[in-house]
């Protein structure tokens, strides 16, 4: 930038300055006006929190035009819920007894009786389908009840030999078997549930066939708004965390010793994920504000540095709150860092206009001077402060997991919020409150103090030094960041002795698995599921899917059409176990199916389609690391390729498919966040110090905490998810907060005095203990989420507030020294083109 652009820049720069100042007067002079405009809004807004919706479902991770949810939604609408609860019970023996067995049928019963459960399937309604001379009977297994000790241990051998029951009911040593509840599709309050739907509607193509479906019919915005109307008719979380809290309160009357129950299953996961989300929200903000309290009393040593700086944050965090339920926006698991953050946002700015007001106030400036004073001073960095913070976290937008997108909007909107009330309410409330106008206590040879100035020296005196030591220090950094790896494994954010987590775990050891992965194969034509060819090649795809495994990754027992054909074969031939097979007759196996309806089972409903055109093959999946999932499919599918061949189209869909999804995304969603907040950020640093080398420079200081805390993820065993990638982004917008505070004083300085070491010196000996505790205060609203019971959440906190530590040491080492070395060079050029 040229010298006279400079002066420009310059000049623009003191008009807006001055434009706060005269801001800072009219909110001293009109302070009730402001108050009582505040009040109102936030009075109005608070009338639309009993709109506030909370969403913490698998599918939640992935937008609603996605087409992988867009083929899961047109799945759950053929044929039901694809998330069932499980429920584990667990004796301490042989379960083929009649006192054991009883007690499972009365708790089967009270399952059966929740409300809003659709069926319930478990040993004492297991199928059992026999033949009797030319009779088909199809009936449940326990519908005749065991009258001796023969007859059970008719019963024992009937369990172990049967395909059907093994490992799907109960483990191989009959130490355990579970309950598979499945919540209804629809939400009570839709009575019609499908009926409005055409099922055959939906097109399941290879892979993804119901998005090019959708967009078929609507295209664009209008196919996502229709898939957002139909979507409201599924079941709500609110209805299925109800079940969910019915049978856990039920738990107690039916568990004895020899009898132990334990929850599993995908919805008991979210369920306590919501739980955990809304408590520890309300603890992180609790302790938060009691750490920061004690904080800045602590140092500033006057009530009113804590009282006002608190209540106007936890207002601005209130007032978030109520924009996202006027907006229709849903909290999700991700939200949860916004208390913690908005409020140590609104108190590090509430700070820095503190710190300067009370500059004033100590040369003997009156309150609305002092006010004047402080807010021409700080007013400019702190609304560049806010835009960057916001500019950082707006980088989320664009990413393909919701719950980070959603940050990209509401956490901007938040920080613009803290940002209106401390340069608009903050002024106000000082203006009206009634304290001793007297400055704060002299610490200059404090311990805060000393140290700042140490950092002035050292950095000035030996700047190629201090800035070769961080060189070299994110050169190793970053071969250390290499070997991050991704994940997205919401099992391993519990506690291990949590319900969800060591129940999930028994279920996977002895069950193969918790959830579910769900496999379409469609005919395309009527009747298609009688041809026994295709039915062969299938049977052929789920013998390679039983024994396929890739890192570890390995489905359990598959449950579909294929059963029933083999039962029914093997039935009707003297129940031969040697007939357990499909026929290789396109007629047998229609007859064969035509017996089985008029049996009177209904157990087709669920997996094939009215025109016998589409059958579903669910598979249980352990609930493993989401990073461990694409390469399994990858290979699930082409092996289903390979076998089934243009005889069908597959569509392979579930909540697996949506864990994998997920973690597809992580990457991409990181390096585009990081990238599109340096994009946003630096302009902004340029117009600040009004130089784009400078401003470039400028930026090395927040890029260094962001590459030395990916370090730290390595070498502490912590994952990339849908929390850590959040670090960077945030901690690149709130780093550039001091830096921004540190550079627009240093320029002042450097302005008045003409000599960089003495700027460095007046800007950390004024601006530095504000910039010291303003990093106290992030880090430590940060560190209080190593108090949450989320272990996904404490690494976020610890990261983050490490970043911002290491943010605090940047600007007050790194940041000098580039500056001092760029100044040296500026005045040798001076000196060079003037000799």
């Amino acid at each position: 930038m040229s010298d006279r652009a400079s002066r420009g820049f310059d000049r623009v720069r003191a008009r807006i300055e001055d434009g706060f100042a005269r801001w800072g007067a009219f909110c001293h002079d009109h302070p009730w006006w402001i108050i009582a405009t505040i009040v109102l809004a936030l009075v109005y807004f608070s009338t639309w929190f009993q709109t506030m919706q909370v969403d913490t479902s698998n599918e939640s991770y992935l937008r609603k035009s996605d087409p992988a949810r867009v083929t899961y939604d047109a799945f759950q609408r053929e044929f039901g819920k694809d998330e069932r609860i499980v429920v584990l019970v667990e004796s301490d023996g042989d379960i083929v007894n009649d006192a054991f067995l009883r007690r499972l049928r009365e708790w089967h019963e009270f399952l059966e009786s929740v409300p809003q459960v659709d069926t319930v399937d478990s040993l004492i309604n297991a199928r059992l389908t026999i033949g009797r001379d030319d009779e088909l009977i199809v009936k449940d297994l326990l519908e005749d009840w065991p009258q001796s000790d023969a007859g059970f241990d008719a019963l024992r051998e009937r369990i172990r030999s049967n395909p059907l029951y093994r490992n799907h009911y109960v483990s191989p040593d009959l130490q355990r078997t579970i309950l598979i509840v499945t919540p209804d599709t629809y939400t009570a309050s839709y009575s019609g549930a499908g009926a409005d739907d055409d099922p055959d509607a939906f097109d399941f193509e290879s892979g993804f066939g119901g998005a090019d479906a959708l967009m078929a019919k609507g295209g664009g915005d209008d196919a996502a708004e229709d898939a957002a109307a139909d979507e409201a008719r599924f079941i709500t979380d609110e209805e299925i965390y109800a079940m969910i809290d019915t049978i856990r309160a039920a738990k107690s009357d039916f568990a004895r010793p020899g009898f132990d129950i334990g929850i599993a299953g995908s919805p008991f996961m979210m369920h306590q994920l919501t739980f955990i989300l809304g408590r520890d929200m309300f603890l992180f903000s609790g302790v938060g504000i009691v750490l920061i309290s004690v904080l800045l009393f602590a140092v500033f040593r006057r009530w009113v540095m804590v009282v006002l700086p608190i209540s106007v944050s936890a207002l601005a965090v209130y007032f978030t709150f109520a924009l996202m339920c006027f907006f229709g926006m849903v909290i999700t698991t991700a939200v949860q860092i916004l208390p913690s953050l908005l409020l140590a946002v609104g108190v590090g700015n509430a700070v820095h206009v503190f710190t300067v007001y009370f500059q004033a106030v100590d040369r003997g400036n009156d309150k609305r001077e002092a006010l004047r004073y402080a807010l021409g001073h700080s007013g400019l960095a702190v609304m560049m402060t806010g835009l960057t913070t916001a500019g950082g976290l707006a980088s989320f937008v664009t990413a393909n997991l919701k719950p980070i997108g959603d940050i990209g909007i509401i956490a901007p909107m938040g920080i613009i919020c803290a940002l209106l009330f401390s340069l608009a309410l903050l002024p106000a409330l000082i203006a009206v409150t009634p304290f001793r106008n007297r400055g704060l206590h002299d610490d200059s040879g404090g311990l805060f103090q000393r140290f700042l100035m140490w950092c002035a020296e050292v950095s000035t005196s030996h700047p190629l030094r201090v800035v070769g030591i961080w060189f070299a220090l994110l050169a190793v950094c970053l071969v250390i960041v290499a070997q991050i790896r991704p994940s997205h494994f919401p099992l391993e954010w519990f506690p291990a002795d949590s319900e969800v987590r060591s129940t999930t775990e028994v279920i996977d050891r002895h069950f193969g698995g918790a959830t579910f992965s769900e496999i379409i194969i469609d005919t395309g034509v009527e009747n298609g599921l009688h041809d026994p060819e295709l039915l062969h090649a299938v049977d052929s795809a789920v013998a390679f899917m039983d024994e396929l495994e890739v890192h570890g990754v390995q489905s359990g027992k598959s449950t579909s059409l294929l059963q029933i054909n083999k039962e029914l074969h093997q039935a009707l031939n003297g129940n031969d176990p040697a007939y357990y097979e499909i026929p290789d007759s396109r007629e047998l196996i229609a007859q064969e199916l035509l017996l089985f309806e008029n049996s009177g089972s209904d157990d087709l409903e669920d997996i094939v389609d009215t025109e016998f055109s589409k059958m579903r093959i669910t598979a249980k999946m352990p609930f493993v690391d989401g990073v461990l999932y694409p390469d399994y499919l990858t290979e699930l599918k082409a092996g289903f390729e390979e076998r089934i061949g243009e005889r069908a189209d597959i569509t392979f869909t579930g909540v697996i498919m949506i864990l994998a999804g997920s973690v597809k995304s992580l990457i991409g969603d990181t390096i585009r966040a990081y990238l599109m907040a340096f994009a946003i950020v630096a302009p902004l640093m340029m117009l600040l110090v009004g130089s784009v080398r400078t401003g470039l420079i400028s930026m090395i200081p927040n890029l260094a905490p962001i590459i030395v805390t990916l370090a730290l993820m390595p070498l502490l065993g912590i994952p990339l998810d849908a929390f850590t990638l959040l670090v960077g982004s945030i901690a690149l917008g709130l780093a550039v907060d001091d830096t921004i505070h540190f550079m627009h004083n240093f320029h002042r300085y450097y302005a008045q005095l003409g000599d960089e070491r003495q700027a460095v010196r007046e800007t950390l000996r004024t601006t530095g203990k504000a910039l010291m505790i303003t990093s106290l205060v992030l880090s430590g609203a940060f560190f209080v989420n190593l108090l949450g019971t989320m272990h996904n959440l404490r690494d976020f906190g610890l990261l983050t507030g490490f970043c911002i530590l290491v943010a605090f040491l940047a600007d007050a080492l790194l940041a000098p020294a580039l500056m001092t070395l760029l100044a040296r060079r500026k005045q040798r050029q001076l000196q060079e083109a003037t000799a």
